[in-house]
């Protein structure tokens, strides 16, 4: 027979602050009843140690109950799957309070990235409830996560154009956004700009990602924080017509990935944007209600909805005489002219011009114009004097090439510390804390060639990261919580760890003694190529500390080949090398795409268009880069090609299946193949179809020189690779996961770090570089077995020689001092986990 149990849980599970979901208590509940049938249980209360839930003391009285059954009721409860993640708090309050947020009482425009060089340029508007992106190139999701923006409660995305610089992140976003449990997402834009995110969802490993596109032909999008008017502009001599066509765009439906060989939309509109706040509600001034003689009570409530009342003497008192004035809610602008092709047609706007020459409480002057427009347009004389013709109240604030090129902060913190383990295999940043930049006019960062007669006036605002607007309560601009680099605060925080100085001096000495040993038995220079220098060794999407798949092999000083390219690639190219990093592009002979998941492809369009720049500044022609790649990603290429902007005279698409030995029979074939090796400087490119997705590869590259290096790109043990690397100089091989998490690894297919060493044991490789790690490893991974002497970690930023090789594994104690507290927090993790392996394991074996 049951009986009712009253349970109250107060519990601490492995010494973690997390107390125990309702789910797991009620399911505890279930089992106790369950192990105990046919016998009476009187118990009142149940409460778990905070010390050890192996020890449970009973506050209630329980006949019949076993230790044994106790012990099957613990491992059941370690046992249980965690509950998957609830409706998001503010979703959930929305639904509550009728799907409707009130007015919100804060209201700010907040810089996610400033548009400087390697940054996005995008800004949020956020309320309290809600917030608005406009823009979202390649780096705005890793900028949101660092800063801690809660982008989970950004539902709507505003595209003020159609170029990579303005939605190169719009899938990281969506992913990310998608992990938080947001329903869906609602781009606003020029029309076909959702199918570059629909199409791209493919790339993803698995997504259920909904986008919905707005229409431009419906004027505006409204909610309960403001009213966002569309302002639609296309470019000079393009058909009024046709123009009006584009507008009336149908509900976007999946784009068809097999024919491309017409445009989709014709790229031609370009959209700023009118953001109109709502008016907050007037407030009860009570000194005027007591003059009155209103008292305290409902009829407060039907003056402040405007409702007139009558005393009890007959006076009517109607709400004006009792309210504030109303708020006058000065609109915010975000404007973009993309290209001068724009700019006929921008500058004569109506609307915009509209809310020029305005200014004390006229509604229609704007309180912030928020200008995105790129430098080639910005600083031409029509573009500034059309600024100019806004009121003299009016604030600006521009993102463009003028500002700040430094937003990830935690970017240089991180590398301040492994800097301090070794200064040119983690080489410092090239960006200087701003106050020593060449040419900065403020404690900010901003440049100064162009900015003396662009950025004039007090109302002038140049963006850099994090910067603030403070429209409700008006403040203006908040600087305090800008990125500001601190070196030295950063090597600080580093020495005053424990034992930090001294593990750093006694590895400084061992490295110093090893190369004494070794000058003394060589003079030769050999062993300075390949230089790889890491620009991202995360996987999934990327994180503070570690950018998503990126690796420049410098084949020698005039060639160069990057083996992937995820998201933001292009951006980390410019932070590691600075001013270099033209002279880096210039030499990029070929890019090596390993498979068409996300963060192995998404930087490509950049990397392209940066290459590209750098040759017409260097007066050089533009010769295509070689571009191997699976056969499959044609349909991206041509569909971006059509859809947003010409790209194909910038690379040359080898696919890699016809580079396939048994391809390499064909005549054709083999007449491609010799000419990448000869563009290359190689004498033989094997790829190898690896163990991870559908036409995924490595690659096993010889040089001329005599070293061979292998790359593995995403994948399980596999023999192939063995087989294809044996003898290898060089294996970097991805190690996604720690070997307590094997059956993960097995199932996404993925390689743990002991079988990625292994898998270089067998190949008889020389030095083995672990690579694209979960991003649970930000810092450094965690080892379950001694790390081999020939085996490395890699880190983002780091730059290292064939000859320096030998170096890494004697980092890795000092990385363990540097990063102990993250060490600590992962090797907890994996103490927790292995105890509900172990509880779940005899639970099994008991039932």
């Amino acid at each position: 027979m049951f009986c009712t149990i009253s349970v109250r849980l107060k519990a601490h599970v492995c010494n973690t602050k997390q107390p125990l979901s309702k789910q797991r208590t009620q399911l505890f509940m279930s089992c106790i009843i369950r192990s105990n049938t046919g016998h009476t249980i009187l118990a009142t209360a149940v409460v778990l140690s905070c010390d050890c839930v192996c020890h449970i003391p009973w506050l209630g009285q329980v006949r019949g109950h076993t230790k044994s059954s106790g012990r099957h009721i613990h491992d059941l409860l370690f046992s249980m799957k965690k509950q998957d993640a609830p409706q998001l708090r503010h979703l959930k309050y929305r639904d509550r309070i009728g799907g409707k947020f009130p007015v919100p009482s804060t209201i700010e425009v907040q810089v996610v990235g400033s548009g400087g060089k390697g940054v996005p340029k995008a800004v949020m508007l956020a309320t309290d409830h809600s917030k608005y992106l406009f823009n979202c190139g390649e780096g705005t999701q890793r900028i949101s996560t660092e800063f801690k923006l809660k982008i989970s409660k950004m539902e709507n995305i505003f595209i003020t154009h159609m170029n990579w610089e303005n939605i190169g992140g719009l899938l990281g976003m969506g992913l990310t956004l998608e992990g938080m449990k947001l329903p869906k997402i609602i781009i606003h834009g020029p029309p076909g700009v959702e199918n570059v995110a629909m199409m791209a969802k493919g790339f993803a490993e698995s997504t259920s990602m909904v986008v919905e596109k707005k229409a431009l032909a419906d004027g505006h999008f409204e909610d309960s924080a403001f009213k966002i008017d569309y302002v639609p502009f296309c470019k000079k001599g393009f058909e009024p017509e046709k123009f009006r066509e584009l507008l009336e765009e149908k509900e976007a439906k999946e784009p068809d990935r097999k024919r491309h060989k017409k445009p989709l939309v014709e790229n031609a509109v370009a959209v700023s944007y009118v953001c109109w706040p709502r008016s907050t509600q007037r407030k009860i001034i009570l000194e005027k209600c007591v003059d009155l003689g209103i008292e305290r009570g409902p009829v407060l409530g039907k003056l402040k909805n405007g409702e007139s009342i009558t005393l009890d003497n007959g006076t009517v008192v109607h709400p004006d005489q009792v309210l504030s004035d109303p708020e006058i809610a000065h609109p915010i602008l975000i404007v973009d002219c993309p290209t001068e092709e724009y700019m006929d047609t921008f500058l004569s706007n109506e609307k915009l011009a509209s809310h020029q020459g305005c200014a004390g409480n006229n509604p229609q002057k704007p309180a912030l114009v928020v200008h995105m427009t790129p430098l080639q347009v910005f600083q031409t004389q029509e573009y500034q004097q059309w600024m100019e013709r806004f009121g003299c109240d009016t604030e600006h604030l521009v993102l463009n090439e003028l500002t700040s090129e430094v937003a990830f902060e935690g970017v240089y913190r991180y590398q301040s510390r492994l800097h301090l383990v070794h200064n040119t295999i983690f080489p410092q940043l090239k960006h200087l804390p701003p106050e020593r930049w060449p040419g900065a006019t403020t404690e900010y960062g901003f440049r100064k060639e162009n900015g003396d007669q662009l950025l004039k006036g007090e109302k002038v605002v140049a963006g850099c990261a994090n910067l603030r607007y403070l429209y409700r309560p008006p403040k203006g601009f908040s600087r305090d919580q800008c990125v500001q680099l601190d070196h030295k605060t950063y090597v600080t925080e580093v020495l005053e760890q424990q034992d930090a100085e001294k593990v750093l001096r006694d590895l400084h000495q061992d490295i110093s003694s090893q190369e004494r040993t070794e000058d003394s038995d060589s003079t030769q220079e050999n062993g300075a190529y390949p230089r790889l220098t890491f620009l991202g060794t995360g996987s999934s999407i990327p994180s503070k500390g570690r950018n998503v798949s990126g690796l420049v092999v410098h084949l020698r000083e005039d060639a160069t080949m990057i083996l992937d390219c995820g998201e933001g690639t292009s951006g980390q190219l410019y932070r590691h090398y600075g001013d270099q990093a033209a002279d880096v592009l210039q030499n990029l002979k070929a890019v090596f795409v390993s498979h068409l998941h996300a963060d192995h492809h998404m930087g490509l369009f950049s990397l392209l268009r940066d290459r590209k720049a750098a040759l017409e500044a260097a007066g050089k022609e533009v010769t295509p880069a070689l571009l191997l790649a699976p056969f499959q990603i044609a349909r991206w290429l041509q569909f971006y090609h059509n859809q947003v902007e010409p790209i194909q005279g910038l690379f040359r698409h080898i696919p890699l299946q016809k580079l396939l030995p048994h391809m390499l029979e064909l005549p054709e074939n083999e007449e491609m193949y010799q000419e990448v090796l000869q563009k290359v400087s190689l004498t033989k490119i094997l790829p190898v179809e690896v163990e991870h997705c559908p036409n995924a590869f490595g690659v096993a590259l010889t040089h001329s020189d005599g070293w061979k290096l292998v790359f593995s790109g995403d994948t399980m043990p596999c023999q192939r690779l063995v087989v294809a690397g044996t003898d290898c100089d060089i294996l970097v091989h991805e190690a996604t996961h720690e070997d307590d998490l094997e059956e993960e690894a097995k199932m996404k297919r993925h390689s743990t770090t002991s079988q990625a060493v292994d898998i270089g044991q067998q190949m008889k490789a020389k030095f083995i570089l672990l690579n694209h790690f979960s991003q649970r490893y930000a810092k450094i991974p965690i080892f379950s077995k001694a790390v081999p002497d020939n085996v490395g970690i890699s880190f983002d930023n780091m730059t290292v020689s064939m000859q320096e090789l030998p170096l890494l594994p004697r980092f890795i104690p000092a990385l363990k001092t540097l990063f102990a507290d993250e060490h600590a927090d992962l090797e907890a993790k994996t103490l927790k986990r292995n105890k509900r392996k172990e509880m779940q394991g005899r639970s099994q074996a008991t039932s």
